[in-house]
């Protein structure tokens, strides 16, 4: 399938360098609104750029869009592709809010075309590993799962600069920018928590930067660490009555895994991509190539329970993003 980039931030050109290990794709275009940052951009591939997005969206020769614009028009863009007969790539977060998950799912039935969720995540070849070693170590009691990266855009705040991921017009926010990787990986361990809370420290303008998330499920606790205004150790630790599994870095990678018991340690994680995105590529392609929406609703299962974490976590904190009210 041919496909063109949206975007032309560092996330695209870690996705294009995924995308060499899956010759079902074959890059085609590069869009960008800016026809000098399109220019720079597709000529690292040796491809055409389109600047006009109505141009883009009525290629008959573009079977996918990879989508990693800023988060607040993930799903305008996601809703204009799915009408004009393309699959969706979409980056994380998803969309803004449930509202907006539910509008699009329904498109997508109507129109036969998939819009893929891109959390890296959810899959890993480790995230199985993990649930295989579950019952090794079961019951569980408590994950700490941490995700603390020092923004390179928060230097701007104190300049009274608001890049996007720090401003709520578009829908950013550490909870929506690396929340999600271990709140996803909890989902996909555990399922819905029966309840949450998040505690989060904010900007003037009342966007989070850094917080505590805490899941509830009926026999054990989850503690997510997310920050983007400070700098720590990522790690994700599950621990049961009989033994640990331990994850030394951070819940969007799953690099290794290790089962740790009172008297024995063994590494069981297995080989990944150097690129983490390597995965979900290839399972989109695999979708693709056998149509294959079970499988399919299997992860938009996963995403809904995000989205709707996401949504109830916010409101706890009046977290209001410009796309909540719109009606």
């Amino acid at each position: 399938m041919r496909l063109a980039t949206v975007g032309t931030s560092v996330i695209t050109h870690h996705f294009l360098d995924a995308l060499k290990h899956e010759p079902f794709f074959e890059l085609a275009y590069v869009y960008s609104r800016s026809e000098e940052k399109g220019l720079e951009f597709a000529k690292q591939y040796d491809v055409p750029v389109i600047c006009d997005w109505n141009t883009l969206l009525n290629k008959e020769d573009i079977d996918v869009l990879y989508i990693a614009s800023p988060n607040d028009v993930h799903f305008a863009q996601c809703m204009d592709a799915l009408r004009a007969n393309k699959h969706v790539i979409c980056e994380k977060p998803f969309v803004s809010n449930m509202r907006e998950f539910k509008e699009l799912m329904e498109v997508v039935y109507e129109t036969k075309h998939f819009c893929f969720d891109a959390m890296t995540v959810m899959h890993l070849p480790n995230l199985q590993v993990i649930k295989d070693s579950l019952k090794e170590v079961e019951p569980i009691k408590l994950m700490n799962s941490a995700m603390v990266q020092y923004s390179s855009r928060y230097d701007l705040l104190a300049q009274g600069i608001i890049p996007n991921i720090f401003d709520l017009n578009h829908s950013g926010g550490a909870l929506m920018d690396l929340g999600v990787y271990p709140l996803g990986l909890s989902i996909a361990l555990f399922g819905k928590p029966e309840s949450l809370h998040y505690e989060c420290n904010k900007y003037v303008n009342g966007i989070d930067l850094s917080g505590v998330l805490t899941l509830k499920y009926p026999d054990k606790i989850v503690v997510c660490v997310i920050g983007k205004d400070s700098r720590g150790q990522n790690f994700t630790y599950i621990s049961g009555e009989n033994g640990a599994i331990v994850i030394p870095e951070q819940a969007s990678r799953l690099v290794s895994v290790q089962i740790v018991k009172p008297k024995e340690t063994k590494d069981v994680g297995v080989a990944q991509a150097q690129n983490a995105m390597v995965h979900e590529i290839q399972a989109f392609a695999s979708i693709l190539k056998n149509s294959d929406w079970g499988v399919y609703e299997s992860h938009v299962k996963n995403t809904e329970i995000l989205m709707s974490c996401l949504d109830d976590v916010r409101k706890q904190v009046n977290i209001v993003f410009k796309a909540d009210q719109l009606v």
